[in-house]
């Protein structure tokens, strides 16, 4: 190779600290697409039966709570526990087990029940789950939902996080991991930032290919993933505040 191209200061960062290349890293961020500059789109019309919605991003990555990249077995059980008796806070999961097929979404509902089984005393929080291929002007009317207040994302590494810079870039508040690709867009701006551990991955994540060992990601703090999720739920003003500015930052530098 002459040169190696990646989305993020971070990733190239991430590379350059191994020692072992060669060649100049290149970085070209990715970007949002242009329904995020629509203004006609209008919000998405569903009803959900909560007021107050937490959106969850990310593919099941992983086949046991410390392997899975997306963390998304400890994002919801916190979550849970935090709003253990609050009818009023939902959480909306847009996920899927690798595919968009009626058989996947058979396996990602079961995945879902027995997780909610396990970390869920009582029926609050409300889960309400997102599965399939969704447009691009469909994702946007779902950030635009006057009922989804901010996403949420205690991911273990991002090489940059498009999702997330989907939803920064249409105004939505931001809670997420202090660490990885997606800080190259959202340190634009005042995100909510949750504190976090760099620790070895689990050795079942090991597969000497892309997970090596001896590997390092973040496992987000659980206190202070708790605290701040109660705080922006008691009081989304400021952070939505911070989260209208950096859109229009982003809108500036990082469409198509």
């Amino acid at each position: 190779m002459t040169a190696i191209v990646v989305p993020s200061e971070f990733t190239k960062k991430v590379l350059e600290n191994t020692g072992n290349v060669k060649v100049p890293v290149i970085v070209i961020p990715e970007s949002f697409y242009d329904e995020i500059l629509d203004e006609t789109i209008e919000p998405l019309n569903h009803e959900f039966s909560t007021n107050f919605n937490f959106l969850v991003f990310g593919q099941l990555t992983g086949n046991n709570p410390e392997n899975d990249r997306k963390n998304l077995f400890y994002t919801l059980k916190w979550m849970c526990e935090e709003f253990k008796d609050n009818p009023d806070v939902g959480i909306i999961l847009k996920t899927n087990s690798g595919k968009a097929t009626k058989i996947d979404r058979m396996v990602t509902q079961k995945f879902l029940n027995d997780l909610l089984n396990t970390v869920r005393r009582g029926p609050y929080p409300k889960v309400h789950l997102l599965h399939g291929k969704m447009a691009s002007s469909d994702m946007v009317s779902l950030y635009k939902n006057e009922t989804v207040k901010a996403l949420v994302s205690l991911t273990r590494g991002e090489g940059y996080g498009l999702p997330l810079l989907e939803a920064a870039a249409a105004g939505l508040p931001v809670i997420a991991t202090g660490w990885s690709g997606h800080t190259d867009f959202l340190g634009k701006g005042k995100f909510i930032s949750v504190d976090y551990t760099l620790d070895e991955i689990h050795p079942t994540r090991v597969d000497n290919k892309i997970f090596m060992q001896g590997s390092r990601w973040a496992n987000a703090k659980e206190s202070d993933a708790k605290r701040k999720l109660k705080k922006f739920y008691e009081k989304p003003h400021m952070p939505q505040n911070w989260a209208n500015s950096l859109s229009e930052t982003l809108k500036d530098e990082l469409s198509w």
